[in-house]
């Protein structure tokens, strides 16, 4: 079931709302943050037929792939030379997290500056900004979260903060039919992910724990449909199952094989989602048969246990081993390599390098404690 707490415009056709939505928050500027091409293919581009008649528009989208601070800063000295009342976020998880960003460093428009403020890594606790977003992929959840990510470089900075929040979601499942077979594979993996992460977090509470629950058997009974033959019916509930996850790591925070994709996606070129389905099974089965006594303190061992239990269940698994060999066959069924060896990942030295770049906040998160060699065997074991 779809949460109320929020303003969500969920349903086919949703998309045409956004008229409505600007013209709700008293917007008559627009800053339209949408993917170059998917803007187009997707028919999000029908929105432009009611929001021209309601606001001054401005599109933007030379961004790159992964949300960079060179991209970053460009986008703020457009924002700060057209002054939007509103910035509205079309496309996937990028469009989404660079909307964010807009909003969260407005009017800094100096690179050093901005650089200085990614570091510092304050909340962001308010903007003046309005801000709508509206995914065209199944799978970020980035419309649902308080947090994004940009690069400085190579340095990846989470940022995050109440104020990130957008004002308005909208939600249109036909728009994600038209993503390639790869894209909906790894954007629909990719939630599947941060509902078996969530559940399984530190950070999880009760309210995290139910849509986490709830996402894992829509995602996995409509993924195959989806990737392979998709349709009205099957996108709309892999939109309602990756919003529910969205909406549990917005609590909870995902874990190590969100930590160590990213990595793997720099280094090796994976997209995101399947960056992290590389490594998840192994997870796993390393949690699902982990002593009790490797378990971070204050997560209970019936907790874990219990958390463990809906992942094997949805997996129709008994033990970790199985469930780590379905979790790679349902990827293999979506058209995903799953041996790290096969994206350029073959050395020892390569697992420890990667185990080493690990955020350790994101470790302190993962149910089991992991010291660097223990990571980079399961990376090994991953190869």
């Amino acid at each position: 079931m779809l949460p109320t707490d929020r303003d969500v415009r969920f349903g086919a056709d949703a998309i045409l709302q956004t008229a409505d939505a600007v013209t709700a928050l008293g917007a008559s500027k627009v800053l339209l943050v949408c993917g170059g091409r998917s803007f187009k293919a997707s028919g999000a581009v029908r929105l432009l037929d009611k929001l021209d008649d309601v606001a001054e528009v401005r599109r933007w989208s030379d961004y790159a792939p992964n949300t960079d601070a060179a991209d970053l800063i460009e986008g703020l000295r457009i924002a700060d030379e057209f002054e939007p009342d509103v910035i509205v976020g079309v496309g996937g998880g990028s469009a989404m997290d660079m909307s964010k960003l807009l909003c969260a460093y407005q009017s800094i428009t100096d690179e050093t500056e901005l650089h200085d403020a990614i570091r510092a890594n304050a909340p962001v606790t308010e903007r003046s900004l309005k801000l709508v977003l509206a995914p065209t992929t199944s799978g970020s959840g980035s419309e649902a979260t308080h947090f994004a990510v940009v690069y400085i470089g190579d340095s990846k900075n989470s940022i995050a903060g109440p104020a990130m929040l957008p004002d308005t979601v909208i939600i249109d499942p036909l728009l994600t039919l038209s993503s390639s077979t790869y894209q909906r594979a790894t954007s629909g993996i990719d939630a599947f992910a941060q509902a078996t992460e969530s559940l399984w977090s530190v950070g999880a509470t009760d309210t995290s724990r139910a849509y986490a629950a709830e996402a894992l058997p829509l995602l996995f009974d409509a993924l195959p449909g989806f990737v392979n033959e998709p349709d009205a019916d099957n996108a709309t509930t892999m939109a309602l199952g990756s919003h529910l996850a969205g909406r549990a790591i917005d609590v909870s925070k995902t874990t190590a094989a969100h930590a160590l994709s990213y990595g793997i996606t720099k280094g090796y070129g994976p997209s995101h989602g399947h960056a992290v389905a590389l490594t998840l099974g192994e997870f796993i089965a390393a949690h699902a048969d982990a002593d009790p006594t490797r378990l971070q303190p204050g997560i209970s061992a019936a907790e874990h246990a219990d958390a463990m239990r809906r992942v094997l269940d949805v997996l129709g698994s008994v033990d970790g081993d199985h469930a780590r060999d379905r979790f790679r066959r349902l990827c293999e069924e979506l058209g995903l390599e799953m041996r790290l060896s096969n994206v350029g990942v073959t050395t020892a030295e390569q697992a420890h390098a990667l185990a080493g770049k690990v955020n350790v906040e994101r470790l302190g998160n993962n149910p089991i404690r992991f010291e660097t060699d223990e990571l980079a065997a399961l990376v090994t074991r991953a190869m």
